[in-house]
């Protein structure tokens, strides 16, 4: 576990949500991407959920949320409403 702050400025959260995205083979064009359009699974949907909370803390990213819109901005911008600046343990 790391001591580094995490960032939550929206640019920051949607530049992790891409590259997140893109590690886990979902080929987004950046922030004006859409998870599921860019070939995103329930299964890399589960794995992008289980790394928001590891890094942004728990609930950070919830199942309801995701599904409802799954815009880069829109995922971005959840985690950054949700994310318990306290318990985020600040690892990618």
């Amino acid at each position: 576990m790391s001591d580094t702050p995490v960032s939550l400025t929206p640019d920051d959260v949607e530049r992790w949500v891409v590259a997140t995205c893109r590690d886990l083979g979902v080929d987004l064009d950046g922030a004006d991407g859409d998870f599921f359009e860019a070939g995103g699974t329930s299964l890399a949907a589960t794995r992008l959920i289980a790394r928001a909370e590891a890094r942004y803390g728990e609930d950070a990213l919830p199942p309801d949320d995701l599904f409802a819109d799954s815009g880069v901005r829109a995922i971005a911008a959840t985690i950054g409403r949700n994310a318990r600046r306290g318990s985020a343990p600040g690892r990618a």
